[in-house]
């Protein structure tokens, strides 16, 4: 997507709540999105595909620390 994806499709499209990707952001799991002038972050596609491959590591029973 050319425009980027807010916080809240991020969410629906991984299954993490988006009090998860910024925890995951805080972390250092998952880099720092761009944000829009008003300060609302823009996720792209390469953090949508990094999320996605978190979400089969867990289901494959690995921890944070392992991903």
């Amino acid at each position: 997507m050319a425009d980027g994806y807010r916080i809240g499709e991020v969410a629906a499209a991984t299954g993490f709540p988006a009090s998860t990707l910024r925890y995951y952001e805080d972390e250092g799991l998952l880099p720092a999105p761009d944000r829009t002038r008003s300060g609302q972050r823009v996720y792209g596609d390469a953090h949508v595909a990094r999320l996605r491959f978190m979400a089969r590591a867990k289901r494959l029973g690995l921890r944070l620390e392992e991903i």
